[in-house]
């Protein structure tokens, strides 16, 4: 199958290589990718509505007005993905056991996102609203939280985490212990 034609409608691509191709203005409905390989392509204004990808590659994808609406990755690999340049409207994602390293999500609207057993590396989450979202048992090594809503966001078994207290809000946010002492780096005392 090839992605040749505009619209895709309840498609399976599985095994697909793609890199640097161009997805500029494809509509992908109900679609599953599974062991697809879109690193470097172009997602300029293509639409992706409630569709599953499974242990794809989209590292270095560009989303420039790309559409993300009820998507779904699991096992993914993303590496620099600026989710930030994404279509705002309607955006809503899922994240289990993904590599998400050195992405952007700022600016974003993702209240009640899971990122549920993800390694979220080196990613910036500034001015995001992550209220209600879920990182249970991810590793957030590396990660930027600032002036970020994480109220009601629950961080129960995420571990390797760096959140300031004073630039986020918190209020009602779960934490685990011991991880839960990271939030003390930042207020400069001393703790004997």
């Amino acid at each position: 199958m090839s992605f040749s034609t505009e619209e895709f409608d309840n498609r399976c691509f599985t095994k697909k290589v793609s890199i640097e191709a161009d997805f500029q203005r494809k509509i992908f409905t109900r679609c599953t990718f599974d062991h697809c390989d879109l690193s470097k392509s172009s997602f300029k204004n293509a639409r992706f509505l409630e569709c599953r990808m499974a242990a794809c590659n989209f590292s270095l994808v560009q989303l420039d007005g790309c559409r993300l609406q009820g998507c779904i990755f699991e096992n993914c690999k993303l590496v620099g993905v600026n989710f930030a340049k994404c279509d705002k409207m309607f955006l809503s994602l899922q994240f289990n056991k993904c590599l998400i390293d050195t992405c952007n999500f700022s600016d974003l609207e993702l209240k009640g996102t899971p990122f549920l057993d993800c390694q979220v590396r080196h990613t910036h989450f500034t001015q995001t609203n992550l209220s209600e979202s879920v990182f249970t048992g991810s590793d957030l090594q590396g990660s930027l939280f600032h002036n970020a809503d994480l109220r009601k966001a629950n961080f129960q078994g995420a571990q390797n985490y760096s959140i300031n207290p004073l630039t986020n809000k918190l209020l009602k946010a779960k934490f685990s212990k011991p991880e839960v002492m990271s939030l003390l780096d930042h207020l400069e005392i001393v703790i004997d």
